[in-house]
């Protein structure tokens, strides 16, 4: 089962960034982080805030072009708290604000989201096993997507969407609460996955601006590939 909030709930943000990534624009090289495929340094960018700030004591570190590394995390060592990062890659976003995320070299995410590949991380929360996919695809899109998927997995297994709509990115949850169904559990999370890959690379195909929308060349292209 496959939960989707009615009204997707947003975190108020109360701390400002005091320091870093406040350095002049720049996209004379091409970012090249963890999280998985070519796209915009602001995309990766926000795949990356989203998880760390909806996972706690998730961790990511910022590599700069200047050689610094900017410490993501809720902890008091860190250089910035989650909240603020997600505050200000928000703002990247808006028109009247400029956009430094070309200025991030890499993001390296860990603490506790283990990075298992192909866009799939493991959480482990209070003894039970999660798997977390981000993606800047919609939510009412990856449910849609997902629709059947569960029926090959155990009893155990749930999935939930956790929308964070200011950043534009959809988080999906697959949890297991038994500590046996880790094999499985990481099979349904990497087919997830594969489906949301596909499913992004079709809305790139049709030359789709934002990887959320829909349009009508991509519904027929979805419909001739589900009939094939």
């Amino acid at each position: 089962m496959i939960d989707t909030p009615p009204h997707p709930s947003t975190t108020r943000l109360d701390h400002p960034l005091d320091h870093a990534l406040d350095h002049p624009l720049d996209h004379s090289f091409d970012i090249q982080t963890p999280i998985r495929r070519p796209m915009q340094p602001l995309d990766r960018l926000r795949l990356a805030t989203a998880l760390g700030h909806a996972v706690p004591g998730a961790q990511l570190t910022l590599h700069t072009d200047r050689g610094e590394q900017i410490v993501v995390a809720s902890h008091p060592a860190a250089d910035v708290d989650p909240c603020a990062l997600r505050r200000v890659v928000i703002a990247f976003g808006h028109e009247r604000c400029l956009d430094h995320s070309g200025k991030v070299d890499q993001v390296t995410i860990g603490g506790a989201l283990d990075d298992l590949g192909g866009g799939v991380y493991r959480v482990l929360r209070h003894g039970i096993e999660q798997r977390w996919i981000a993606t800047l695809l919609e939510p009412d899109v990856v449910a849609e997507l997902l629709v059947g998927l569960d029926d090959a997995a155990a009893e155990a297994m749930h999935g939930c969407l956790k929308p964070d709509c200011e950043l534009g990115v959809t988080m999906l949850v697959v949890t297991s609460d038994d500590p046996r169904a880790g094999e499985v559990l990481d099979e349904i999370a990497q087919q997830a996955a594969a489906l949301i890959f596909a499913e992004e690379l079709l809305q790139a195909a049709v030359g789709l601006s934002e990887p959320g929308a829909r349009s009508a060349d991509a519904e027929r292209v979805r419909n001739e590939r589900g009939a094939a």
